[in-house]
């Protein structure tokens, strides 16, 4: 299941000291999981040739990404900027270089330059990148803030069952429905989820994805009960919630009979296709 693959990985990277990244190369292929950064050191040391072109340039300045060498990063991103100007690639990586660096601020300027370039880098998904930025310069003000506010606008209530209250987020003119910010949300969590340790912004993204995916009955039995415990891993502001409504979909007679009827419905309708 493409769920569970995709929250597997959370435990393969949960000690990797690389954080919030949406990195992008144009040949260098970085696997499923990226590369730590003993291997980019590596393979920085045996590149026998200089870069020439804004493509392999590109690529060597994310090798100095993981290689934890931003500063060097950004001057090699910002000379492709100057020479080959409005590339969305350069700007997402200019905007990852310095969110690692901490400058949040230049982060997000150019995620959002990023966007302007290009609206459907990421698969559109990137305005829940820039919602991230936000609520860490949010929580740099206050520590507290996540625990009162809610990343995306969302919000489940504090039953046990979740229940919608905000059916669409707005942001840039956009309209983004349940539907579209589960999809979006696991597409920015699939490289969020490589890089961070203990997070609450993080962690409260993947409990409003399992919110979503309880409300959806999603066809995916699992997907909303690792997404919960994910959420618990990386520090969930509020774990007495969580532990109530993860509690809900595993032993609630009334939601385990909801769940059937969903899959049977599912079922014919898949037939019918």
């Amino acid at each position: 299941m493409k769920m569970k693959k995709l929250l597997l990985t959370v435990f393969i990277c949960l000690n990797s000291s690389i954080s919030y990244a949406c990195i992008n190369t144009y040949v260098f292929d970085l696997g499923r999981d990226g590369i730590d950064k003993k291997t980019a050191l590596e393979k920085l040391k045996n590149s026998n040739k200089k870069p020439k072109t804004y493509k392999e340039m590109n690529d060597y300045g994310v090798l100095l990404i993981y290689a934890h060498q931003y500063n060097q990063a950004i001057k090699i991103f910002k000379e492709i900027e100057k020479n080959h100007p409005l590339l969305a690639k350069t700007a997402a990586n200019l905007g990852t270089a310095y969110e690692l660096k901490g400058d949040l601020k230049k982060a997000t300027y150019w995620i959002g330059e990023g966007i302007k370039r290009d609206s459907n880098i990421h698969e559109g998904s990137e305005w829940i990148h820039l919602k991230i930025l936000d609520a860490q310069m949010e929580q740099q003000r206050n520590p507290n803030w996540i625990r009162s506010n809610d990343v995306l606008g969302l919000d489940f209530g504090d039953r046990a069952a979740p229940h919608v209250k905000v059916k669409m987020i707005q942001f840039n003119q956009q309209n983004y429905n349940l539907e579209k910010i589960l999809a979006h949300s696991k597409i920015q969590m699939d490289q969020r989820l490589r890089f961070v340790e203990k997070d609450p912004i993080t962690a409260q993204i993947l409990f409003n994805m399992a919110n979503i995916e309880v409300i959806q009955m999603s066809w995916e039995e699992d997907a909303a009960p690792v997404l919960y415990s994910t959420a618990s891993r990386l520090g969930y502001s509020h774990p007495e919630l969580l532990e109530i409504r993860k509690n809900y979909i595993l032993t609630s007679k009334w939601y385990a009979f909801k769940r059937v009827f969903a899959e049977i419905t599912h079922f014919f309708r898949h037939l019918m296709v």
